[in-house]
């Protein structure tokens, strides 16, 4: 990664654009059309901040042609507000559905929410929404009170799955659409796409908070209470356990080959080496990534395209590290609430913020920055 001559205590002020919304941030979504960010929060509220930047980092960077040594120059205007949509349901579900927008729950109603905050009734099922989670095709599986419905792209009901596992804490669709999996009390369930699903793949393993596929759809990753985390491979139903966590693992983060799961839960980036199972050992290899130290890793996000991984601290500190290594671009010093939301854009040029302090923030990186 690249320097700056810039303190780094500034580089979330130059780098980034940020507004205080007035309640905690619970998840951030990039709008499939690359228009906006969406950002949920506690109280049931909707805010979105455009990825369009009248003051952009890259333009008001500049490289000295001796040295190599890049620097940038603080924004000249106020950062323009965001956007503020009143749901109802706290705390408020978001996905993406479609092309473009977003979409949340509220009450028993799908609502699409436009990326300007037009929003509309896309489909009205009556029983309350618990969870969504978006599907690769452009449509969204909504949990519903125990059944599972999935709405096509134009807000349409394509099929539901009634009593398809009780109380839903986590729900994550596979990477090629087929296949979906619930956290329930006790454990985890696999289920395929359709009215009339194959016979259900279910493994007892503790209560789940969240669940994670790998990008190649061999693994599911899943958050158990009291601090440890399952790795499930579907193929052979192969059980791997990783206990002793320092705390809860409230988010779990696959690089884009499938071979590095990055966990939060530890006082510094935790980083297993999947492929090394393998060899048939019990436990992956530890992958020593970013600095150890006494706070603790609220939320982790890998980058898209790239080795890096970018982490949320319990103090507000936000780094980024490539895996495998110990240097730290500190992208947000310690300060204004714990870390709790770190999301990438798809192209990896941007990285939304959100803090438990209720602060929301786009911070957009230099094409150049990650060499």
């Amino acid at each position: 990664m690249d320097t700056m001559e810039a303190e780094t205590a500034t580089l979330y002020e130059l780098l980034g654009r940020h507004w205080t919304v007035g309640a905690a941030v619970t998840n951030a979504v990039f709008d499939p059309a690359g228009d906006g960010v969406g950002f949920a929060l506690a109280d049931g509220g909707l805010a979105i901040a455009p990825l369009q930047d009248g003051e952009p980092p890259q333009d008001r960077c500049r490289i000295a042609l001796d040295q190599g040594r890049m620097t940038i120059s603080p924004r000249r205007k106020p950062v323009p507000p965001l956007m503020r949509v009143s749901i109802g349901d706290a705390p408020l579900q978001l996905a993406s559905l479609g092309k473009s927008g977003f979409v949340t729950g509220e009450g028993g109603q799908l609502l699409d929410v436009s990326a300007s905050g037009i929003t509309r009734v896309a489909a009205n099922r009556g029983a309350g929404i618990d969870l969504l989670a978006a599907v690769p095709d452009g449509g969204v599986l909504a949990a519903c009170d125990g059944t599972i419905i999935f709405y096509r792209a134009d807000g349409d009901v394509g099929w539901l799955q009634q009593r398809a596992g009780g109380r839903v804490s986590a729900m994550a669709v596979a990477p090629d659409g087929r296949r979906f999996a619930l956290g329930t009390d006790g454990g985890v369930l696999v289920r395929s796409f359709g009215a009339r699903p194959e016979p259900v793949a279910s493994y007892v393993l503790g209560s789940v908070s969240t669940l994670s596929w790998s990008p190649d759809g061999n693994w599911l990753a899943a958050s158990i209470a009291g601090a440890d985390i399952t790795l499930v491979r579907l193929a052979d139903s192969r059980i791997v356990r990783i206990a002793n966590y320092p705390a809860e693992v409230a988010s779990l983060s696959w690089s884009a080959d499938s071979g590095i799961l990055v966990t939060s839960g530890g006082y510094r980036m935790v980083a297993w080496d999947v492929t090394s199972l393998d060899g048939g050992s019990d436990r992956p290899a530890s992958v020593v990534t970013g600095h150890a130290g006494f706070v603790l890793v609220e939320t982790v996000e890998m980058h898209p395209d790239r080795p890096l991984v970018a982490a949320g601290y319990s103090d507000g500190r936000v780094v980024v590290a490539r895996i495998g290594q110990g240097d730290e671009l500190i992208v947000k010093s310690p300060g204004r609430g714990a870390v709790q939301v770190l999301r990438w854009s798809r192209d990896g040029q941007h990285l939304a913020v959100g803090t438990r302090d209720g602060e929301a923030a786009v911070v957009t990186f230099p094409p150049h920055i990650f060499k």
